[in-house]
């Protein structure tokens, strides 16, 4: 036989053969549930006690090139007097045809505000309290090789909102917009690629995530007004040899407001995800642009290290950011490994934001 065909047989053979592996059923992927109580701390919360439970599985006609699916769900009360009970979810059907994604949350939260900008001076500083119920929903379906397509629903309700006067004596609930609460309802489009390796701590890989969503009265919505968020990061993995062992990960973020927002619903920058060190909301306006870049490395056993770099800016229009005004963040964590096979984690994290702000995060998953 000709070597050439004979080659470009064995190659097709090769094709198939795994192209039927990936579409049979996985029957040797093993769910797991991971519960515990937990203490964990952030400058948004101060102390924080509550239990956090993690179910990592498969449908049952997944097949091997079906990422697992996860239910995450979180319940705290915190030394700030805050609570919040969330339930997440990301399911993939049989080859990924079909993802949902969504989140259902109940929060009781005083917090810090400062006002509305990207240059608020810290004695703007006043207690805010409020509540809120959020419902969300993604219905995406593949298109090609993890990209996706869909449609996103997300109903959030805001009541008991009040808010302390300054150190000064001034400031008034009135001043800050949407103080009224109310119902936000918006319908948008959603794309997706998500060729992430794995959902909760990527080690290679890219994502990019593109939301266009629409508040509307004929919704529901109490505010009109519209969002747009592009969300992208990319994974490296720097040994080839154990590609686990040492990641270098990238985001960007950008995000566009436009209309009658309520402060709760503009770009917040902060908190334990992007710009870590930098109390979440410390400063807010319609827009943001935000960057960040995490070295994550394997010490020993299930135990890692991290270290992170942020910038990022808000303002009311694009015409008014500036080089000059991006505030930067950084600082560096440790990492436990709790589920090896879909790189579950908890993390660590100490950071250092403008002003000798500063913040410690410990809790589940990686920041992006």
């Amino acid at each position: 036989m000709n070597s050439k065909l004979f080659s470009f047989i064995i190659l097709l053979l090769f094709f198939f053969v795994k192209c039927n592996a990936q579409s049979e059923t996985d029957t040797i992927y093993k769910h797991q549930f991971t519960a515990f109580p937990y203490p964990a701390y952030a400058q948004e919360t101060s102390w924080e006690f509550g239990a956090v439970g993690i179910y990592q599985f498969k449908l049952a006609n997944a097949t091997f090139n079906t990422r697992p699916s996860n239910l995450d769900f979180v319940g705290f009360y915190t030394l700030e007097n805050q609570m919040r009970i969330r339930l997440r979810h990301t399911i993939f059907t049989k080859d990924e045809n079909w993802v949902f994604e969504g989140l259902a949350d109940y929060a009781k939260y005083p917090e810090k505000y400062y006002g509305v900008g990207n240059n608020t001076p810290t004695n703007n500083e006043q207690l805010m309290s409020w509540s809120k119920i959020e419902f969300r929903q993604q219905l995406l379906k593949k298109l090609h090789d993890q990209m996706f397509l869909g449609l996103q629903y997300r109903l959030v309700n805001f009541w008991e909102i009040s808010v302390e006067s300054r150190a000064d004596g001034t400031g008034s609930l009135e001043e800050i917009p949407g103080y009224q609460g109310g119902v936000n309802s918006g319908l948008g489009v959603v794309y997706k690629w998500d060729k992430r390796n794995y959902v909760l701590a990527p080690t290679k890989g890219l994502f990019i995530e593109l939301r266009a969503v629409t508040y509307t009265s004929w919704l529901g919505s109490g505010y009109q007004f519209n969002t747009i968020e592009l969300d992208m990061r990319k994974y490296f993995s720097l040994n080839t040899r154990k590609p686990n062992n040492t990641i270098l990960a990238f985001q960007g973020i950008l995000n566009q407001r436009n209309g009658n927002i309520p402060f709760r619903e503009l770009s917040l920058m902060g908190g334990f995800v992007m710009m870590r060190g930098v109390y979440q909301g410390r400063f807010r306006d319609n827009n943001m642009m935000a960057f960040q870049s995490e070295l994550r490395q394997h010490l020993f056993w299930r135990i890692g290290a991290t270290a992170f770099f942020s910038l990022a800016q808000v303002g009311a229009n694009w015409d008014s950011f500036q080089i000059r005004q991006f505030k930067l963040a950084g600082g560096a964590g440790f990492r436990l490994l709790i589920n090896k096979n879909d790189r579950a984690t908890l993390r660590a994290d100490y950071g250092l934001g403008p002003g000798g702000s500063s913040g410690l995060y410990l809790t589940l998953g990686e920041a992006f």
